[in-house]
């Protein structure tokens, strides 16, 4: 049996208000306020998933020959 690498992500988004002066002002605010972690996204704020192939294969089955096993979760 061949082994497969598949991609899982997830999207979470949330919506939030900020006063300012311009888009840009209010992108950056919220921008800094993300990156300072006043903005937190949990599983309420799921969007969707996308599971696909991963087109890097080899890289994977690569990393897992050098690392000596499983690297990534494994599912049967």
């Amino acid at each position: 049996m061949k082994r497969y690498y598949v991609s899982v992500t997830e999207t979470l988004n949330k919506i939030v208000s900020v006063d300012a002066e311009s888009e840009e002002e209010a992108v950056k605010k919220t921008q800094k306020a993300y990156d300072n972690c006043n903005i937190v996204l949990d599983s309420n704020n799921f969007v969707e998933e996308e599971i696909e192939l991963d087109s890097n294969q080899e890289l994977y089955a690569d990393n897992e020959k050098e690392q000596g096993g499983d690297v990534y979760q494994h599912i049967d």
